[in-house]
Formats: C-alpha cells, structure tokens, sequence
C-alpha cells in the first residue's frame, strides 16, 4: 500500500479581516456647507483653505495615524470638541474623554509599527481592524440606541 500525501490546506479564520470594512474605513464626503463670511475673509487674508482647517481639526481630534499635529494642538481640538457639548446628549463627558483615550492608544500603537516585518504587519492590520469593529460597536450600543449600526454609512 502506497502513503498518500495529503494536502493540508491553512485557513485564515481572520481572512475577512485583511481590508477594513467599507463601513468602517475613512471616507471622502462632499459637504454642502454654508462658510460664515468672517471666516471666508480670515481664511483669505491668512491664505488658508477651509477645507484645511476643517481636515486638519478632525484628523487632530480622532488622533487619525495621518495626523501630524503636536500634542497641545490635539488637546485644544479636544478641549474645543469637549467645550461645545458634542455628543453630551447621549454620553457623559467622562465617556467621550475616554473614547479620546482609546484613539490615542490605537494611534501610539499605530506609530511602533515602522520596523515590524511584513507578517507582522499583516496582522497588526487584522487586529486593527478587528477592534476598529468592536471599539465602534461597543460605544455605539453603549446607550442602547436605537438606530441600526449601518447609520454610520450617514457619517
């Protein structure tokens, strides 16, 4: 009797997790947005595009990992968010400080991953996105809303 070889096929359970889901990736968004002419004409006098402001601000208050602000600039973004009561409707201060504090430990880890190999990488990346998932999930039924979760797709 000849030994067969048998073929073992590796399955990657986290395959799914390779690309972040669309639901959950950044997004370019076309705003109709009325900009106030004060703001218009310090922009033009100081030679800065809205946009730029605009862009800049979110990437500093979401520590985005393209965000290259300096931390007292992150600060005075969450400060400002904090300030004018985003969001205190439905989460206590505390909540939304402690969202800021799980962005900034997904953008420090983010910024360790220069050296790592490509394997590494690979699933640094799953993970990443795997939490991204939960840690949206987790807040967005924290207060048991009412919505469904693909009311992200409005954001």
């Amino acid at each position: 009797m000849k030994n067969q070889k048998t073929k073992v096929r590796t399955v990657d359970k986290y395959e799914k997790y390779g690309e972040i889901g669309e639901m959950y990736s950044s997004k370019w968004k076309k705003i109709d947005l009325l900009i106030p002419s004060n703001f218009r004409m310090l922009c033009a006098i100081l030679g800065v595009m809205p946009k730029d402001i605009l862009c800049d601000f979110m990437r500093m208050v979401s520590y985005a990992p393209s965000d290259r602000a300096t931390e007292e600039q992150r600060k005075a973004a969450k400060k400002f968010f904090l300030a004018s009561r985003f969001g205190q409707a439905a989460y206590s201060k505390k909540d939304i400080n402690t969202m800021f504090k799980e962005l900034k430990a997904v953008k420090t880890i983010y910024n360790t991953t220069e050296n790592m190999d490509w394997d590494d990488k690979e699933l640094f990346w799953k993970n990443n996105h795997m939490y991204t998932e939960y840690w949206f999930k987790r807040w967005f039924e924290k207060n048991r809303r009412q919505d469904d979760i693909s009311v992200l797709e409005k954001y």
